[in-house]
């Protein structure tokens, strides 16, 4: 990490005033509580794709994907494939029917909204059911842009990350608040546009440092090959304790010296360590033991000191201590080659979370007009495929440029962050970096819209005061960013948060217990309230239940939530009668396709 200088400073701070800004100058153009949360339904095709595009990846895009492919390589690429089929899908299936039903049909301005009118809940079950799988999903996606927020101030300012989160998070509320949703559309194509530049340069200019695509396998596969060979050693480790002045343990010492070497890539952590083997037991050999984590060619350069000074029991002490850590074996390079049916079939199904996502599914509620959507599919789907290619490349070629150049990371999902330090002058990097900073404030802001217009709308307007009057529901609303962006304050003030794990279960959440209902709303007119509820409720509890108990099968829970909706919703519908005027209000979107 290098020093932070004023340009970077600078840059930050300029971005950060234009989003504010933004969100200030949309604050008096906001009337009524439609054109908070919906933007009036104006909103063109331009600005509707790349709001979706950049809403839906979040620093999740910048960082946890990237990361991802560090550390287990093109296994996570299959995701970025799974996602752009689903994102397409969404746009070809999804985007015309529900814009025509929630304006033709029925002036529906939420997605609770629009379930409540498609299955004539008078009951308000659905509504209720929605707005808590809403508050708890979202509050933990929300909370996985603030960490990813933290993560950028903690690295680029070297500030605690207390103080880090605290700053990420102001940013986010303040021009939320204020803006509503056409600040966060507008602030969204600005950010896509940001986002999509740097996933572009940044891994044409890694290239260029490397010299080649060629020279840059070349490292991932030493570094893959090496961890093989250390597995290989620690096999036979304890047979060389027993005779460690034998040339054949040298030579193997050696071997394993050189190995560490090669996998400077990999981080040693307690998560690394097996049983009851503490990792300062490690580290105790070391000047600084204070620490949380350390790397291999710290490990090679202390066994080549041991062995050059011919010191025995340090030798067997560290000996001992690499028995001990795992030293995971994976081609990542390869697409096929020891990756498991499953493993594909779970990065693929990333895809299906896209049918439930609140925060996408509303901008296609909110386009100008149906006639919009082919030229949004096209613009939203190409920024997608660039900026996933891009950030997949990012996270494969940053294992060769961390081994090539000796660097250390203790985090693979900073690579980003590193790189653009690394490879450009302070004002670019500031630039690249403020893309990071794009990412999470254009998803952040977006989830928490959603989650005050569920708190305003959903809860307090439809079933408690329902003649509340605009302007009361819009201040509400904006308490409710305020709510909600505390709670997943408080949730992200864990450091050693993972973006990325935080995102694979909100995403799960939300595409098992409202994707399949979505779809089936949409296209089965036969579907009734109850199958609805089934449906929703069982996507529900079938994700949180195999995440928690089910996980070691290695199976993403949104496949068991997805089908286990569907089935419920199947049966749920066929044992109950359709509600009058469900049927025909379903025709009537049918003849305006």
């Amino acid at each position: 990490m290098i020093n932070i200088n004023t340009e970077i400073t600078i840059m930050f701070v300029a971005y950060s005033a234009l989003m504010l800004f933004i969100g200030f100058y949309f604050y008096k153009k906001n009337k009524n509580a439609e054109d908070y949360f919906l933007g009036g339904r104006s909103i063109g095709p331009v600005v509707s794709a790349l709001s979706a595009g950049a809403s839906d990846m979040s620093g999740w895009l910048l960082m946890g994907l990237p990361g991802a492919l560090y550390i287990s390589g093109f296994i996570e690429a299959y995701i970025a494939i799974g996602l752009t089929i689903g994102a397409a899908l969404n746009w070809i299936f999804i985007a015309k029917r529900l814009r025509i039903y929630t304006s033709v049909i029925a002036d529906s301005i939420t997605i609770p909204d629009y379930f409540e009118t498609r299955f004539d809940d008078d009951k308000h079950i659905l509504r209720i059911l929605c707005a808590i799988v809403i508050l708890i999903f979202f509050t933990l996606y929300i909370s996985s842009g603030l960490v990813s927020g933290a993560k950028l101030f903690e690295s680029t300012f070297g500030i605690e990350y207390g103080y880090a989160l605290t700053i990420g998070t102001l940013i986010i509320v303040l021009y939320t608040f204020f803006g509503g949703y056409k600040a966060v559309c507008w602030t969204d194509m600005i950010q896509g546009f940001l986002m999509l530049c740097a996933l572009i340069i940044v891994p044409i200019v890694m290239l260029s440092h490397l010299g080649g695509y060629k020279e840059a396998l070349q490292y991932i596969k030493a570094s893959d090959n090496a961890n093989k060979q250390i597995l290989q050693i620690q096999n036979i480790i304890p047979n060389m304790l027993q005779n460690l002045d034998s040339l054949e343990s040298k030579e193997q010492i050696l071997l394993l010296i050189q190995s560490l070497k090669d996998s400077n890539d990999r981080v040693i952590s307690d998560k690394n360590i097996k049983g009851d083997y503490k990792k300062e037991s490690i580290l105790a050999l070391f000047d600084n033991n204070t620490k949380d984590t350390f790397f291999s060619k710290e490990l090679a350069l202390k066994l080549e000191q041991s062995l050059q000074s011919n010191d025995k029991e340090s030798l067997k002490m560290l000996l001992q201590g690499i028995t001990k850590i795992t030293f995971e074996v994976k081609e990542r390079l390869a697409w096929f080659e020891g990756v498991s049916l499953v493993g594909v079939i779970s990065a693929l199904a990333w895809g299906l979370g896209y049918f439930g996502q609140p925060h996408i599914l509303v901008r296609f509620m909110s386009i100008r007009s149906t006639k919009d959507i082919p030229t949004a599919t096209i613009i939203g789907i190409s920024w997608m495929v660039l900026c996933l290619i891009g950030s997949c490349f990012i996270g494969i070629l940053g294992i060769a440029y961390i081994n090539k150049f000796d660097l250390s990371l203790s985090d693979p999902e900073k690579i980003f962050i590193v790189i653009s330090q690394l490879l450009f002058n302070p004002w670019i990097a500031g630039v690249l970096l403020s893309a990071i900073l794009a990412a999470i404030m254009s998803t952040a802001s977006s989830q928490l819209l959603v989650s005050s217009s569920t708190l305003a709308e959903d809860f307090y307007k439809r079933i408690f005061q329902q003649d509340a009057s605009s302007q009361m529901v819009l201040n509400l609303g904006k308490i409710g960013v305020l709510l909600v962006a505390s709670i997943a304050f408080f949730i992200s003030t864990d450091k050693n948060s993972s973006v990325f794990s935080i995102v694979t279960y909100a995403w799960a959440g939300f595409g098992a217990s409202f994707g399949s209902v979505m779809l089936f709303s949409l296209f089965w007119s036969r579907m009734t309230r109850v199958g609805a509820i089934a449906g929703m409720l069982t996507g529900t509890i079938v994700v949180v239940g195999w995440k928690n108990f089910m996980a070691a099968y290695g199976i993403y829970e949104i496949i068991p939530g997805f089908f286990g909706a569907s089935i419920a919703i199947i049966i749920g519908s066929l044992l109950t009668n359709v509600r009058p005027g469900t049927k025909s209000a379903y025709e009537t979107m049918l003849k305006h396709l």
